[in-house]
């Protein structure tokens, strides 16, 4: 039997254990506590789907350290709303990686919680688009709806690189850098939306409307159409 080799991690860290069929999307969750008492290093684990276990880490899993952040991000977003005059709540909850995660934890609906993605197009430029968290992005209609012959999703590299001010994968929809924002349509059938406060403990809720005005965003139809 090959012993795969112990990567310590802390409390706060995220694991990942990855799918063993092609297609399934794995696990991912929280490092609650570092379990002593044996050989092998093991951990108390919180899922995203809110169950806890035990977990001997092997080869399919993968850690990954919580940095903290140089400010205080979620602060950082509050006074910008604040200069902006517009009506938002402030929603600390336990942490989350995903959007449908911080959904369940806030027990919202996920079609009421705002996903922000971070892209690059044809010329080099980044954009983000911001997509319920039940929906997928179209990039081929979001290449159309900002006049560019393609785009992709930026990967992590680039986005620790890029935005070191936001928590990986908390990217908000305004502030930092000054980058077009695209809005999927459905967003605009509901009256308030729920985001990440650039940080995975911290949401914010505010009115849609309002969303598209302190964004300067644009409101396209940029999500894959479920009826196919």
């Amino acid at each position: 039997m090959t012993l795969t080799r112990q990567i310590e991690a802390a409390v706060g860290d995220t694991v990942e254990v990855s799918g063993r069929r092609v297609g399934d999307p794995g696990r991912r969750g929280e490092i609650l506590e570092v379990l002593d008492g044996d050989e092998h290093a093991h951990y108390r684990v919180r899922w995203e789907d809110g169950h806890e276990t035990v977990l001997y880490p092997g080869e399919a899993t993968t850690f990954r350290r919580r940095e903290p952040s140089p400010v205080p991000i979620a602060d950082e977003l509050v006074g910008f709303l604040r200069e902006a005059g517009v009506e938002f709540e402030v929603l600390p909850h336990r942490r989350t990686t995903t959007a449908a995660a911080e959904a369940a934890v806030l027990g919202v609906l996920p079609q009421l919680v705002a996903k922000t993605l971070v892209l690059r197009d044809d010329a080099g430029a980044r954009l983000r688009a911001v997509l319920p968290a039940t929906s997928r992005v179209d990039l081929a209609k979001l290449a159309a709806a900002v006049g560019a012959a393609s785009v992709a999703l930026v990967g992590e590299a680039e986005l620790l690189k890029g935005y070191p001010e936001f928590e990986l994968g908390a990217v908000p929809p305004f502030a930092g850098e000054d980058e077009p924002v695209v809005v999927d349509r459905r967003l605009a059938e509901v009256d308030h939306v729920v985001l990440e406060a650039g940080v995975h403990d911290t949401s914010l809720r505010l009115r849609t409307e309002d969303l598209l005005t302190v964004a300067n965003a644009q409101l396209a139809d940029i999500a894959e159409d479920t009826s196919r």
